[in-house]
């Protein structure tokens, strides 16, 4: 089953799901969407909006208590998606905000039209916290546009990068058209995830984005991304498996 590393799916903590019930439905439909495993990231933007740690906390355990209770095969995993703010990266330093299930990783967001400079010394910043970055839904940036760009952040930063699985079947216009698809054939493209929210049109999408990959780039690219989260973001957690396991 799938792996879904950027999904709005906790209620009550940001601009998805509002309620309970809408969680308990998203999580019901990410399983039918073949989704086994969710990396739940909720916006955080530091220093200018507080984030409210505490809710966050009650309703994922209590989301998880939910998914026990109705044997629902599916993996719940704290993590945020941080627009980037000149307070990230102390905040980072100071464990204030969750990274992807424990591990090495963030996700960040920076806003669409934000310049190449600004978003490189952002990641020069971030690294020197000793985190590495996941880039956010890299389709959105209008000033990253050639595959060389995005060459140099993965080179530079050990970034990763994150595709949206819904801009996988709709329509762009032509010059991103192509800048997609060098993405893919240069094997830029690390991850794709839902960015799921409760709102009609955000719902979960990543057999379908799954199925247009396999279909336009080729069986052995969809295989890598889909298994790259365990060798990735989750890589620490098995190893602690294993480790324990071993001890056992």
């Amino acid at each position: 089953m799938y792996t879904d590393i950027h999904s709005h799916v906790i209620w009550g903590v940001d601009d998805g799901a509002e309620t309970k019930e809408e969680t308990f439905r998203m999580l019901r439909e990410a399983v039918a969407d073949g989704i086994g495993t969710i990396v739940c990231t909720p916006h955080i933007t530091p220093g200018i909006y507080a984030f409210p740690e505490e809710k966050f906390q009650d309703n994922y355990s209590a989301a998880n208590e939910w998914i026990k209770e109705n044997d629902l095969p599916l993996k719940l995993y704290q993590g945020a998606e941080i627009l980037f703010t000149d307070a990230t990266p102390q905040m980072l330093r100071d464990k204030r905000i969750p990274s992807m299930a424990g591990s090495r990783y963030i996700l960040v967001e920076f806003s669409p039209a934000e310049k190449m400079a600004v978003i490189m010394d952002a990641l020069q910043q971030i690294t020197a916290t000793g985190y590495l970055p996941i880039i956010a839904h890299l389709e959105r940036y209008s000033n990253i546009r050639t595959t060389d760009q995005v060459r140099e952040i993965k080179e530079r930063f050990q970034a990763m990068i994150q595709i949206n699985a819904r801009s996988l079947f709709r329509r762009q216009p032509l010059l991103r058209r192509r800048f997609f698809s060098g993405l893919f054939q240069e094997g830029l493209v690390d991850f794709i995830a839902t960015d799921t929210h409760a709102a009609p049109g955000r719902e979960s999408c990543m057999s379908k984005g799954m199925e247009a990959l396999r279909r336009q780039f080729g069986a052995g690219t969809a295989d890598a991304i889909e298994r790259r989260p365990y060798g990735v973001i989750l890589k620490n957690l098995s190893d602690k498996m294993v480790a324990s396991f071993s001890n056992g």
